[in-house]
């Protein structure tokens, strides 16, 4: 097996709601979508923070959602908007960069929480 077939095996690991992923509802446009993603949240603590960028009380809200194409569809593009539902509350975000490579979506975002 070479290199690229074993990526797109372990993506669909990655992906499986069984595995990683969790069957979540997203909204983007006019239309809902149940599909397994990957959020990731912890991806915040890595990144530089901001001083100053927003109101105090207001907090910026930051993740990573991975999802197959497959699964999705189509690929989001920058500067949409995009809702997901976690833990029965639905939030939303920006889309501030929209990747896809291998047959994998990758989604930046970006909200401002009180």
């Amino acid at each position: 097996m070479d290199f690229k077939t074993q990526i797109l095996k372990d993506l669909k690991v990655f992906h499986n709601p069984g595995e990683f992923a969790t069957m979540t509802r997203i909204w983007y446009g006019d239309s809902c979508y149940t599909v397994p993603i990957v959020i990731d949240h912890e991806a915040v603590k890595d990144r530089k923070t901001l001083v100053n960028d927003h109101a105090e009380g207001i907090n910026l809200a930051e993740a990573l959602v991975y999802v197959s194409f497959d699964d999705l569809g189509f690929m989001p593009e920058k500067g949409c908007n995009i809702e997901i539902e976690e833990a029965g509350v639905v939030k939303l975000y920006e889309i501030i960069k929209a990747d896809y490579e291998d047959g994998e979506i990758v989604l930046e975002l970006e909200a401002f929480m009180e």
